[in-house]
């Protein structure tokens, strides 16, 4: 199984197993911003059999129904903000859910389990106190799936920051991560899912690509055409891996007064290697031996 970055020094930590520690740790980090609760986060863990990605899915599926049933009844006794934060920590249980479930990129439970996780943070964003809009990014030929940010609904124009991921991270996730802290400091937001991303390599089936400033260009010409966009204020934020690709992107997008790269990565293909067997990058350069690999 892939070593994502970082994974080698969480083993212990809740699991023995890295990758599973390293992931828990990752969703009950956005306890801090209503993206999840730490019991019942260590609750779900508790239940989970060590190294085993099918019980990883049933368990954080679980409660992540579980908590959806809780924001419908809130929802439905009129209790819109117990219901708003239940259907946020089930949106980011969902995504959890959903994590393991790539070793087997046929399994058709992925789209389903992303499309809850999706649908969930809808039901949450229409309940917020601040605007989280849906909308559509031109892109050639058809279109990027983003969230729109706001701090308020007054038009008056703001600072931008524009957010992706990286390799596995969503647009729901960013919110999390980046989104809300960016309101509550005044800054308008832009959360969107470039190819290899989210819904777009889920449902439109458009694999991850290294030009990534052809990817932010028409990013920014939609958000250049919104009226509460302060035009010289526009950051752009690479979270993850999105940190290779936010750097690259603005060494050709002038329009970016500044770029966070978080965490910053000089080479993707050396921070795979660094937490792999020794020896891999010799197989990963001999096209015959990786077949042998793979097979």
């Amino acid at each position: 199984m892939f070593l994502f970055p970082c994974t080698i020094h969480t083993t212990g930590l809740i699991f023995e197993t890295g990758q599973f520690s390293f992931q828990a740790l990752r969703t009950i980090g956005y306890a801090v911003n209503g993206g999840a609760d730490i019991g019942e986060c260590l609750s779900t863990c508790s239940r989970i059999v060590d190294g085993d990605t099918e019980s990883w899915y049933l368990e954080w599926n679980a409660t992540a129904e579980r908590v959806e049933a809780k924001a419908d009844s809130f929802l439905a006794q009129d209790h819109t903000v117990s219901a708003k934060e239940c259907y946020f920590r089930a949106s980011a249980y969902y995504r959890t859910a959903e994590f393991f479930l790539h070793t087997d990129p046929d399994d058709q439970r992925i789209v389903e389990t992303w499309r809850r996780s999706r649908d969930t943070f809808l039901s949450a964003a229409a309940l917020s106190d601040r605007p989280i809009l849906p909308v559509e990014i031109p892109f050639e030929g058809g279109s990027l799936p983003a969230y729109l940010c706001l701090v308020d609904d007054s038009g008056e124009p703001r600072p931008l920051i524009v957010a992706h991921s990286g390799f596995d991270g969503t647009k729901e996730e960013l919110y999390f991560s980046i989104g809300l802290s960016a309101v509550e400091r005044g800054y308008n937001c832009l959360l969107f899912e470039g190819p290899g991303q989210g819904e777009v390599i889920r449902l439109q089936h458009i694999p991850s690509r290294p030009d990534w400033e052809s990817v932010v260009s028409p990013v920014i010409d939609y958000a250049l055409e919104l009226p509460f966009v302060d035009t010289e204020r526009i950051v752009l934020i690479g979270y993850s891996m999105g940190g290779y690709f936010a750097p690259r992107a603005v060494t050709r997008e002038n329009r970016i007064a500044a770029c966070v790269a978080n965490g910053g990565l000089y080479s993707v293909y050396e921070s795979i290697l660094c937490n792999n067997p020794p020896g891999l990058d010799s197989i990963l350069d001999d096209e015959q031996a990786s077949l042998e690999y793979d097979s």
